[in-house]
């Protein structure tokens, strides 16, 4: 999923704190075993780095996104899935996009053939995604 981010988005930014976390994580999880290859991502360490109190209502990657973003000096959207982390986001005014977003784009643009496939991948590898939010973007994509 990750090589479709190229595709869509001129330019890709990832916190080293992502990074690590998804390195730290399982080593059978695809994403873990997909970041090294992708050598387009622009890996961004935090200077100076993320306080404990950034940390107290958010995961630290979630947390590392928003502060990321929020430093650029032209406005960046956010991949960010977590509720709270959305919310955060939006607080502070940055463009929120959900994984399942970027999934209908490539639908638009070719890169997947079938939304349904790419979402049945997307919940092979853990991601949840209510059924609910899945029906509302299937019925986006359908026009309706």
């Amino acid at each position: 999923m990750l090589k479709i981010l190229p595709g869509l988005f001129s330019q890709v930014l990832i916190p080293s704190a992502v990074r690590d976390e998804i390195m730290e994580g399982p080593s059978d999880d695809p994403m873990r075993r997909a970041l090294p290859a992708c050598g387009w991502l622009q890996i961004v360490v935090l200077d100076p780095p993320l306080s404990a109190l950034a940390t107290m209502q958010l995961g630290k990657g979630e947390a590392a996104v928003i502060e990321c973003a929020s430093r650029q000096l032209e406005p960046h959207a956010v991949l960010v899935d977590d509720r709270a982390g959305r919310r955060a986001a939006q607080a502070m005014g940055l463009v929120v996009v959900g994984t399942l977003s970027v999934v209908a784009s490539a639908c638009r643009t070719g890169q997947f053939g079938s939304f349904d496939d790419a979402v049945d991948r997307l919940a092979s590898a853990g991601l949840y995604i209510s059924d609910e939010l899945v029906d509302a973007v299937r019925k986006s994509l359908a026009g309706g």
